[in-house]
């Protein structure tokens, strides 16, 4: 009989004990390297990834040679979820926080969910928290000051990787949020002076939650509310 692995990803877990032990017959532990590419946009999806740790981020492409973030995904839902409406992805997804993720193939995920269960309803119930995420960003990019966006996205990454100090550099920062690194650079100067956040190359660590929620717009709650509901 085959061991089944322990999971820590909250769409997952939601399953009834059945549906569950079905879908994880067919997963496997994965560890994500931080910056690690698992989707390019266009190329066909042939993996689906439950992370745990893990933070995915979708990237736009600007048209311009720069990209943005249009939605990221953590413990709370799956990444490549345009493979089972489809069969590509249509943004590059890109790790921004390093750890584990379960993976499934494309093909067997999609054989779960025509199956119309459970599992088939969660994720039709993430893809709409998706949805919403997706078009808060695109009012959080066209309407805020990069120093809110900044702690709005420090905030998301905190609340799913459950850590206070990340790993991030410039580079990565700027491409999340479609602007430029010396942009970010000003930005993360502003909150260090005010002390809300400690920054050092490659790495940013959160003095205190509670002033980088000040200092970030209302999309941050928009947003983590269709977070906890996941």
């Amino acid at each position: 009989m085959k061991k089944h692995l322990a999971l820590h990803n909250k769409l997952l877990n939601s399953l009834p004990p059945a549906e569950l032990r079905a879908v994880q017959a067919e997963l496997a532990p994965v560890e994500l390297q931080s910056n690690q590419v698992i989707f390019e946009n266009g190329r066909d999806v042939d993996w689906i990834y439950f992370p745990e740790q893990a933070v995915i981020s979708f990237l736009g492409s600007t048209g311009a040679g720069n990209s943005v973030e249009v939605w990221s995904v953590g413990f709370e839902g799956l990444a490549g979820i345009s493979g089972i409406l489809s069969h590509s992805s249509s943004f590059r997804g890109v790790v921004q926080v390093p750890g584990t993720a379960k993976v499934i193939r494309r093909s067997a995920l999609v054989r779960h969910f025509a199956l119309g269960g459970d599992l088939h309803d969660a994720i039709l119930r993430y893809f709409d928290r998706l949805l919403i995420q997706a078009s808060q960003l695109g009012v959080c990019n066209s309407a805020h000051a990069v120093e809110q966006r900044l702690s709005r996205w420090l905030l998301m990454l905190q609340d799913r990787s459950g850590a206070s100090s990340l790993n991030l550099t410039q580079e990565s920062i700027a491409g999340a949020l479609g602007t430029r690194r010396a942009t970010i650079s000003e930005a993360a100067a502003a909150l260090q002076n005010a002390r809300v956040i400690s920054y050092t190359p490659g790495t940013i660590t959160i003095n205190s939650r509670r002033r980088l929620q000040a200092a970030t717009c209302h999309c941050y709650k928009v947003i983590k509310a269709q977070f906890d509901a996941a």
